[in-house]
């Protein structure tokens, strides 16, 4: 899977944060096109799958543009997502086939998530968010991880499977949904979450669906990151 870091920017300020992600970063230098250009290249080498992450990659200006032309040209999209906020049209776009969610999740106790995220009402909103992205069907993993003294990361797991989610072992970074696999990828594109059919072949009809019952899907995986080099 191919890692593309398409902004830095976010609402959260996450202790851990390796990108050093926030509200007042930047997108990066890289343009829309530049990334297209990337997604078209891994295409054409084979990569099976990409990654969209941030930053929170929903607030990129042209995320569902990106998402669109992965989905097009790939076919298998992750994209990493704080959860925080998703609008309705980002709503349709996830739901499209092919097309996965990944989020992280602290803890079963609101204060002790926002401690590491570092904003208040985080951990309610990130929460919902999991069970909308579950009554959609749409195929969602969460990362538990174990950052404080004392965390509550196994009430996170039993949280986590009452929103209709099957837990692994905290700190493995592997929640898989409930949801249904997605079928096999039997279109040519997808707007506002409309599948447009076309005729299967059988590279993509034998495809392995977006769904992940036990270890993270990543490994091995290649990153490509649009941010500043550290001073």
């Amino acid at each position: 899977m191919l890692e593309l870091e398409i902004t830095r920017d976010c609402q959260l300020a996450c202790t851990h944060c390796y990108a050093e992600s926030s509200p007042r970063a930047s997108h990066g230098t890289m343009t829309t096109g530049d990334w297209e250009r990337v997604i078209g290249q891994a295409a054409d080498m084979g990569v099976g799958m990409v990654q969209l992450i941030g930053g929170e990659p929903t607030r990129h200006p042209d995320f569902t543009r990106l998402l669109d032309y992965a989905v097009d040209t790939v076919g298998r999209v992750e994209v990493y997502s704080n959860l925080l906020h998703i609008p309705d049209p980002v709503w349709e776009r996830l739901a499209c086939p092919g097309v996965s969610l990944a989020t992280s999740y602290y803890s079963s106790r609101p204060e002790e998530h926002e401690q590491i995220t570092g904003r208040t009402g985080s951990h309610e909103r990130t929460r919902a968010n999991i069970a909308i992205a579950v009554e959609r069907g749409i195929p969602i993993r969460a990362g538990i991880v174990d950052i404080l003294d004392h965390q509550r990361v196994e009430e996170a797991r039993a949280e986590l499977e009452t929103l209709g989610s099957s837990a692994s072992a905290p700190s493995t970074g592997c929640v898989a949904s409930a949801a249904e696999p997605p079928p096999p990828r039997t279109w040519t594109s997808c707007v506002a979450g409309v599948a447009t059919p076309a005729p299967p072949s059988p590279t993509t009809a034998t495809s392995p669906p977006v769904w992940w019952p036990a270890g993270p899907p990543w490994s091995p995986a290649t990153s490509m990151m649009n941010r500043s080099r550290k001073s």
